[in-house]
């Protein structure tokens, strides 16, 4: 099977009142995952965010897993996401093809 990324957001710190702006979100926590079928492995962290910009600003009830994706992606990058992806990958193959087992004592 091939591995299947995905990002799970928890819950986000919303400032109720900036300036004429409700409900602004300040931080995102953020949790990248990977499986493989059985197998599978995350990271997670956290960003803040810059103040938004007035004129393009989405209420909190419209914003969307793709924008909050959006700013989470742009903020920490895309090489720094590759390099996670990366990571969570050789977990799974770690979890597949352990180096290392536990084994009982023969004698047991």
């Amino acid at each position: 099977m091939a591995i299947t990324y995905d990002w799970i957001f928890h819950p986000l710190k919303v400032k109720p009142q900036d300036g004429t702006l409700t409900d602004v979100v300040i931080t995102v926590d953020w949790r990248r995952t990977a499986s493989d079928g059985d197998y599978s492995s995350s990271i997670y962290g956290q960003i803040n965010l810059t103040a938004p910009d007035p004129d393009n600003y989405t209420d909190f009830a419209d914003l969307t897993k793709s924008q909050v994706q959006n700013w989470v992606t742009t903020a920490l990058t895309q090489e720094v996401v590759d390099q996670y992806d990366s990571s969570l990958a050789t977990e799974i193959e770690q979890q597949k093809n352990p180096s290392v087992v536990i084994k009982s004592a023969p004698w047991n």
